[in-house]
């Protein structure tokens, strides 16, 4: 089951029109990292339609953007909690960042955190990739406290 606990705001439902129910969004409303990764990568998807143009900030969004969403899912599916706006690992100082190398990274790692997650695959590559796995701190860039290190463990 998908859920997007942020679409439940009411002003987000006004402003956007969700027409579903965000506790059990259908499989075709909502791309997982993985996928739109791969989407990116095979040319069937614009990197800039991925992300975020808070107000009064830059906008946030491409490859860049959808490899924290990866590292995020890759905790997630490992039983590390992190807000959306924690920071970390390999690539994650921007699109300048994203040479070959790392989008190969990526490309491997789409395939874990898509559809069907092999947990044993998933546990692997985190607990091998150093540029993956959650640090003992973060950089936190959540809009009410501004950028701060937050410590998970």
């Amino acid at each position: 089951m998908l859920a997007d606990p942020q679409l439940a705001d009411p002003l987000v439902i006004g402003t956007w029109k969700v027409d579903f129910d965000p506790m059990d969004v259908p499989r075709d409303r909502f791309l997982v990292a993985g996928k739109a990764w791969q989407a990116i990568r095979a040319g069937d998807a614009d990197p800039k339609t991925f992300g975020l143009h808070p107000p009064g900030e830059g906008p946030m969004f491409g490859e860049w953007f959808v490899a924290h969403d990866i590292r995020i899912d890759l905790a997630a599916l490992n039983k590390v909690e992190t807000l959306l706006w924690d920071v970390w690992g390999t690539g994650a100082g921007g699109d300048r960042e994203m040479t070959d190398a790392v989008c190969e990274l990526y490309d491997r790692t789409s395939l874990v955190v898509c559809d069907d997650v092999p947990f044993d695959a998933a546990r692997r590559l985190f607990a091998e990739n150093e540029g993956l796995r959650t640090p003992k701190t973060v950089l936190s860039l959540a809009p009410f406290n501004g950028p701060s290190e937050v410590t998970l463990r």
